[in-house]
């Protein structure tokens, strides 16, 4: 009998958690099938009714991926600290693990590697002490191999650990990890020039999505297919299938790879010379940004007209508190004071008339106000915008002038494009935030070297950066854009002799009120001699610092400026 009874035991606990495991599945089949706002559904459904703590952490995880997914950041950070609460309150090392992983991917997402570099460190520290399941180990290499690839530029390293996250997703039938693992080994390829490789690669792994209703990664295979085509130099056919691309985006309403998707549509017709369509599309990207704007815009509003409303309606409360007070003195003294008491309360009604006549212009100059603001804010979001196109043309031309200028004068242009690309850059930064005096250096900057990621790739050329978000002020912001830019270009074009180990190393950080501007590179073409460029020479002058340059071992630019 006690064995009957130990059986049925075992029978149900099994049984539980298979129905959890089918919950949980179900729930991440509709994020893959990109049916968001059913998953969103799905997860809050069932987290008002989970049943144990870990089941309520998976479901918080649930909650923060699909609102990243959404491109909502703040939503998904809320719901991921939830998470984080609750997986300190359970112990669990399994669930914390996850966690840093996933972590490492939203800041990965938001190219703040910095970040996503410090999770999937305490990530590795657990795994050092304890044994981790395959489904969460395999999201780690696949995360970890991400890294290498966009942060730390070692392909050997790429390849290695996106192997491994392959081999157990495969292992354990994780689709994802399967198509995630697969599409670093197609990058390293790409870094490698191996462009017919790459393409077969992503072709299998568009059919792979395609199979199993992958989604959003269908939509990141074509990204990279489209890119690889337009590398290739495969204009045509990358035309034809980021067309097909951008169709099934916004079929999907996958706001975000439709934005991406028309970039490469831009940059098709810049680099088969149709000025016109490259134009056309630009003039398209920038309504797309614009309409997302819009809607973040709308939000704003209606949560404030909320308040709004909720204020009004707390001063008519405290009126009626007030009138009613009033009638229970009157009732409660006798005549002398009944008479004193209307008094007060005539008193109280010609006050609250008045209040509400005050109230009443109050509302109606509010409106007018509000009515202003919008007309205003829809002008400077028209100049903004005007401005943005007349920045991108002058881009678009250099870029055109590019491909008909002689070798000499190539990087000539060059030099000059990247300048008006960080020009750009601040101005973009601007357009989004609602303070225009000051900006987040750190994403500004992390924005200006993108443009240079390319470069640094085909000149095998390492960085470390890490840079500090810090608000300063915008006119020094582009000083400090400009500058980067500049020591880049230097470090590309003079630094380095022939040699195998080439590495730039920037830091931009923040002590008390001082911020520290640290550059250096180990290039040996100019050792022991005496530097001074004059461009950056201008540019220091320009934010009044005094800098120092040393030689001696490599190149060193550093400077320390007072903020407020």
């Amino acid at each position: 009998m006690k064995h009957i009874f130990i059986a049925l035991f075992l029978t149900s606990f099994q049984l539980l958690f298979a129905q959890d495991d089918t919950i949980l599945n179900h729930g991440q089949n509709l994020i893959y099938e990109n049916k968001l706002d059913k998953a969103l559904s799905y997860y809050t459904e069932h987290l008002k009714e989970h049943t144990t703590k870990e089941d309520e952490i998976h479901f918080l995880l649930g909650l923060a991926d699909i609102y990243k997914l959404k491109l909502d950041y703040d939503t998904a950070n809320t719901y991921y600290i939830q998470a984080f609460e609750a997986i300190n309150l359970t112990n669990n090392k399994q669930l914390k693990f996850l966690y840093h992983v996933k972590m490492a991917e939203f800041y990965r997402k938001r190219i703040l590697f910095t970040d996503a570099v410090k999770h999937l460190d305490i990530a590795t520290s657990i795994l050092k002490h304890h044994k981790i399941e395959d489904r969460y180990l395999a999201k780690y290499y696949g995360r970890k191999a991400a890294l290498f690839t966009e942060y730390f530029f070692i392909p050997d390293s790429t390849l290695l650990y996106a192997k491994k996250g392959l081999q157990l997703s495969k292992k354990i039938n994780d689709k994802d990890g399967i198509f995630y693992s697969s599409l670093e080994i197609s990058g390293v390829y790409e870094n490698k020039k191996d462009y017919k490789k790459t393409i077969d690669y992503l072709e299998d792994l568009i059919s792979f999505a395609e199979k199993n209703n992958l989604i959003q990664n269908k939509v990141d295979a074509y990204i990279n297919y489209t890119r690889v085509l337009i590398k290739d130099k495969q204009y045509n056919k990358a035309l034809e299938e980021c067309l097909k691309a951008l169709s099934f985006a916004k079929e999907n309403e996958l706001f975000y790879g439709e934005i991406l998707f028309v970039d490469n549509i831009r940059n098709i017709y810049e680099k088969l010379g149709n000025t016109t369509k490259a134009y056309e599309y630009l003039e398209l990207r920038l309504d797309l940004t614009d309409a997302y704007y819009k809607i973040e815009h709308s939000k704003f509003l209606f949560e404030l007209e909320e308040k709004y409303k909720l204020t009004e309606k707390e001063n008519q409360i405290k009126i009626s508190n007030l009138e009613i007070e009033n009638q229970n003195k009157a009732l409660a003294s006798n005549k002398a004071k009944l008479i004193i008491s209307i008094g007060l309360l005539l008193a109280a009604i010609g006050l609250s008339l008045l209040i509400a006549y005050f109230l009443k212009k109050e509302k109606k100059s509010n409106k007018e106000l509000h009515s202003l603001s919008q007309e205003n804010e829809f002008l400077l979001s028209e100049a903004n915008h005007r401005i943005n196109n007349n920045l991108q043309l002058v881009v678009i031309l250099i870029s055109d002038q590019l491909k008909k200028s002689k070798n000499q004068e190539n990087f000539q242009l060059k030099n000059i494009l990247t300048k008006v690309e960080a020009i750009s850059t601040l101005h973009q930064h601007l357009y989004k935030n609602n303070d225009k005096k000051k900006i987040d250096i750190q994403n500004y900057l992390h924005d200006v070297m993108a443009s240079f990621f390319e470069v640094f790739k085909d000149n095998n050329i390492k960085t470390n950066i890490n840079i500090q978000s810090v608000e300063i002020s915008t006119d020094y912001a582009m000083y400090y854009g400009l500058l980067l830019t500049e020591l880049f270009i230097n470090s590309i074009k003079h630094a380095f002799s022939p040699q195998d180990n080439k590495t730039i190393i920037f830091e931009l950080t923040k002590q008390t009120s001082t911020l520290y501007f640290q550059y250096s590179d180990n290039g040996t073409a100019a050792n022991n001699m005496s530097i001074k460029p004059k461009l950056i020479d201008k540019l220091a002058r320009q934010i009044k610092v005094d800098y120092s340059i040393q030689s001696s071992n490599g190149f060193k630019f550093s400077f320390s400026q007072q903020i407020a």
